[in-house]
């Protein structure tokens, strides 16, 4: 009777590993895209990326391989384009801009966008509705030139911060899709 109840304990544990390991093995995809917010399975750089900002007075310019991304995707039925961009993907503490407005294309775009930076102490700081006005061109290699005068506010509780853009060749952002 003991050998018996052994057997069938046996036989359980056996074939719910080999259940288990069939579930996971069946929840990867071969058709694997990268989504917005995903970046991380890049480096922390990507090839023919720039950008060239200051954030509080502080200068952040990489001038070639940097983090940047930019992409046009559907949420819930919106499109938006989103661009994000900053020093170290992999880190709460590093500087990261992430933008992002309503668009069903990657074109120049004037108007109200979602802006949020992180500085280099892990403080997150926002605006919903930041005024933009983005020139955009390319993609040349997979990489679209964007330039932008804007100053852009942007808060952390009761601390305002601006984001600027230094004009030529602001952002060199590369296409993910």
């Amino acid at each position: 009777m003991k050998n018996t109840i052994a057997l069938l304990v046996c036989t359980l544990a056996i074939a719910t590993t080999v259940s288990c390991g069939d579930q996971s093995s069946s929840s990867s995809s071969s058709a694997f895209k990268i989504q917005p917010g995903d970046v991380t399975k890049f480096g922390t750089t990507i090839s023919g990326t720039s950008f060239d900002v200051s954030f509080g007075g502080t200068p952040h310019q990489v001038s070639t391989d940097a983090y940047a991304i930019i992409f046009q995707k559907n949420i819930n039925g919106t499109d938006y384009v989103g661009i994000a961009f900053g020093e170290n993907p992999k880190t709460n503490r590093a500087f990261k801009v992430y933008i992002s407005w309503k668009s069903s294309l990657i074109s120049n775009y004037s108007g109200s966008a979602s802006v949020t930076v992180i500085d280099t102490d892990g403080n997150k700081y926002t605006n919903a509705n930041a005024s933009i006005n983005f020139t955009i061109s390319g993609p040349s290699l997979n990489v679209y030139n964007i330039t932008s005068s804007d100053n852009i506010i942007v808060m952390h509780e009761s601390t305002n911060k601006t984001l600027i853009f230094s004009g030529t060749d602001t952002i060199k952002a590369y296409l993910v899709q």
